[in-house]
């Protein structure tokens, strides 16, 4: 067994909690970069933690208000006395900058925290209770989540951010300028919404055989095609069967025709010409079943790093599995992956659209038309989500006529930076097909 020292420097912690008592303006300057659990010492968590309860309460921190603080929780003995506050500040300078100390701190941090998280990773391997994949993709998110708290954020002025992040301006103002987010290839929706916003995550709820998938796939081709790279996650259907609906769709050519073989020589030239296409688009697809939200992620990460990413889609929400330290009910744990897919979005810096089946409310309302109390199992889907649509479709529930037949509707039942409405659609059963409505 290794007898190395973890990683830490007590000395640099020690000078934190000392700058702090000489001047409690240095807090804030530590709390920007550091959290009490980065410091390795029990001791020095519990000073730094009941600093910040004084700093909040707009309290002064000196060596007696803070052994006060620590004496209302019980601790003041266990860190040392006040003999060992006082001694915090000894031979610091009156004035100093913390900055490299804190660092140190947050540094040796991390170097702790990736040891655990090698141990945690070498105890998922060494129980053998998941696949090699699923382990790999825990260490991945993990290693991957310490490396996030490497990067600092600090607040920035508008000017420097525009600076770094906006095109020029004669590029925002140009005539006829592309959309802000990825195309979803139906024209009236991209006008509502500007198209999918990166790190912005969006619903698309239906009831099964309303045509989710179909529309879902409609988008993966649809932005594809125009050279987006695409990851697209079928917990459901197989690879193949997804293919052939976007063939079908994309060259407008009867799916029942096809899987019975009765398609004419036209229509076999007509899919041939879309497979294709899709053969030279930039459209990922991975059928595994019950995936995690961690796999989804690693997987969608390794796309990103070698291919680029503009889009992923996971299909759906419903199927996915929650993590193995997830013990609670189905509400919970569908909430835990929703948080995870929103995290997801912001971390790959791209629009994740995640499908979700409907529960049966709207079945005892006269208006079949989806609302968000429709969501199933957990309100967390709809307060983590950027933007939700609904897929409707009224031919589906009644036969009043042609007038409703082929018809759907994409609802925005939320966006949260946009407007709400409706999207009409047409809708060709025959192909799996849904487009734009024509004036």
């Amino acid at each position: 067994m290794s007898t190395r020292a973890r990683p830490a420097s007590t000395a640099a912690e020690m000078a934190i909690l000392g700058s702090i008592l000489l001047d409690n303006h240095h807090y804030q300057q530590a709390a920007g970069s550091i959290t009490a659990a980065d410091f390795s010492l029990d001791s020095h968590r519990r000073v730094f933690l009941r600093m910040g309860e004084l700093i909040a309460e707009s309290r002064q921190v000196d060596i007696v208000t803070l052994a006060e603080q620590l004496q209302q929780h019980k601790e003041l003995s266990g860190i040392g006395g006040v003999a060992w506050l006082a001694s915090l500040t000894e031979g610091l300078p009156r004035r100093l900058s913390i900055a490299e100390y804190v660092r140190i701190v947050k540094d040796k941090s991390l170097l702790r925290q990736t040891i655990a998280e090698s141990g945690r990773v070498q105890a998922l391997a060494g129980d053998q209770s998941g696949s090699a994949q699923e382990v790999l993709a825990e260490a991945e998110l993990g290693l991957r989540r310490i490396a996030g708290q490497a990067v600092s954020a600090q607040l920035s002025s508008v000017g420097e951010y525009i600076g770094n992040h906006f095109p020029r301006i004669d590029e925002i103002f140009e005539h006829n300028a592309r959309l802000s987010g990825v195309p979803s290839g139906f024209c009236r929706l991209d006008h509502l919404t500007a198209g999918f916003q990166p790190q912005e995550l969006t619903i698309l709820g239906a009831r099964p055989s309303i045509g989710k998938t179909a529309v879902a796939g409609n988008i993966a081709v649809n932005v594809a095609l125009a050279g987006k790279t695409v990851a697209f996650f079928s917990l459901e259907m197989p690879s193949k069967a997804l293919i052939d609906r976007m063939c079908c769709a994309h060259g407008q050519v009867d799916l029942q025709a096809h899987r019975h073989g009765r398609l004419s020589n036209v229509q076999k030239q007509y899919y041939l010409r879309a497979l294709s296409a899709l053969v030279e688009a930039p459209l990922y697809l991975d059928d595994q079943a019950a995936q995690t939200a961690v796999m989804i992620e690693a997987k969608a990460a390794q796309l990103k790093a070698n291919k680029g990413l503009d889009l992923v889609i996971i299909d759906y929400l419903g199927l996915m599995t929650a993590e193995r330290r997830t013990a609670e009910n189905r509400e919970q744990a569908v909430a835990g992956i929703s948080r995870a897919m929103k995290a997801m979005a912001k971390r790959l810096n791209a629009p994740v659209l995640l499908l979700s089946q409907l529960n049966r409310e709207l079945f005892k309302r006269a208006d079949k038309r989806p609302i968000l109390s429709d969501l199933r199992e957990s309100g967390a889907i709809e307060q983590d989500s950027d933007m939700v649509l609904f897929l409707h479709r009224e031919d589906y529930y009644s036969n009043d006529g042609p007038e409703v037949a082929g018809k759907a509707e994409l609802i925005i039942a939320k966006a949260r930076n946009g407007p709400l409405g409706t999207v009409k659609l047409n809708y060709d059963a025959r192909t799996c097909c849904f487009s734009s409505e024509r004036d």
